[in-house]
């Protein structure tokens, strides 16, 4: 039988997402049946942080309450500096990750946030962290809260569980568009647009929050550059389904072939996503595009993927689906959130 840090070097070797998911799920059991505390803990947060990061975030739900009763219930992990280290490290993931699911109310979300904070200030961190997961969430929720949650962001020192300095000014970037101010905006994103700053993920999101922001403004010719920037670091990545949806959206007013083509390119990764948030932006995107399109723009066999549930289709039927897709997912984070912020981007209107 191999050892655990074997295991995690053979996880390695292994497609990222669910098959490498499936594979952890195998470690966490050779660790229960063993009875190891720290790996029963570890193998658990590994599974965590693969969930997190391949995008499909629905098994990172499943794991966390399990990770936290061990760290609860055991004063043994709790001792140990690196599983309490990791513990931290999966709230911050697990707050940000908590929203995208509608079915997580908005009480529970806060529960998390509460023992977040906790955990920070007994810890003797910074709240930083705290306060930009609380502000990002309460963005599509409330503007007040988000606000004042960002300034105090703002003004909070940076530590080792922060996000870092690449992260912190693209979230500045993003909320200074979301308080309508570009010129701020710009300025914090310049050193990640500059390549002084870089994160994994960047500057593809921060070229996302300006493209959103300017197909919401309707300045569609200033959206572009950002999409060119963009589009081939996020194609076929189902991490990035966010990002594709506004791509798509942006497409749909002129640049059709562009669209059908990063459709086609990124369905599959859609069609097997459990991640609401994902679909739902993906879908909108989708909706939007097959709208824009007459009825016998290409054959639908040139769009869709051959044997897919899409096959067949005309484009008043493509879009039908997945207006229906969308609607639905909107109208359930809309409700959980009390808003009709998402109904709104579902309904919205893009002219050339």
């Amino acid at each position: 039988m191999k050892s655990f840090p074997e295991l995690l070097k053979d996880y390695e070797s292994i497609e990222s997402g669910t098959p490498r998911l499936n594979a952890m799920r195998d470690g966490i059991a050779q660790a229960d049946e063993q009875g190891d505390l720290y790996w029963r803990f570890q193998m658990r947060f590994y599974y965590l942080k693969e969930s997190i990061f391949c995008g499909d975030r629905y098994f990172a739900l499943i794991i966390f309450p399990q990770l936290l009763a061990l760290y609860e219930e055991n004063e043994k992990i709790r001792l140990d500096d690196e599983c309490d280290y990791d513990m931290l490290v999966a709230f911050r993931w697990i707050v940000e990750a908590a929203p995208e699911f509608p079915q997580i109310s908005k009480v529970e979300i806060d529960g998390y946030f509460r023992l977040f904070k906790q955990m920070l200030l007994e810890h003797g961190y910074s709240l930083s962290i705290y306060h930009m997961k609380r502000s990002l969430f309460y963005r599509s929720c409330n503007r007040n809260i988000a606000t004042s949650e960002f300034y105090k962001f703002v003004d909070a020192p940076l530590d080792m569980i922060s996000d870092g300095k690449a992260l912190y000014n693209h979230h500045k970037a993003g909320f200074y568009l979301y308080l309508g101010n570009e010129e701020k905006a710009l300025e914090a994103a310049k050193p990640i647009f500059d390549g002084e700053l870089i994160a994994t993920a960047l500057p593809h999101v921060t070229n996302c929050e300006f493209i959103e922001y300017y197909l919401a403004n309707g300045c569609y010719e200033k959206a572009y550059p950002y999409a060119q920037k963009t589009e081939r670091h996020v194609t076929g990545n189902s991490y990035y389904l966010d990002v594709v949806g506004p791509l798509l959206s942006l497409y749909s007013i002129e640049k059709h072939e562009q669209g059908l083509e990063l459709f086609r390119q990124n369905y599959g990764n859609f069609a097997k996503s459990r991640n609401p948030l994902l679909r739902l932006k993906f879908a909108n995107g989708a909706y939007h595009l097959f709208r824009a399109l007459p009825e016998n723009y290409v054959p639908a066999q040139a769009i869709v993927p051959k044997d897919s549930e899409l096959e067949g289709m005309t484009m008043p039927e493509l879009s039908a689906h997945f207006y229906a897709i969308a609607n639905a997912l909107a109208a359930k984070f809309d409700a959980r959130n009390g808003t009709d912020i998402y109904m709104k981007l579902v309904n919205a209107e893009y002219h050339t």
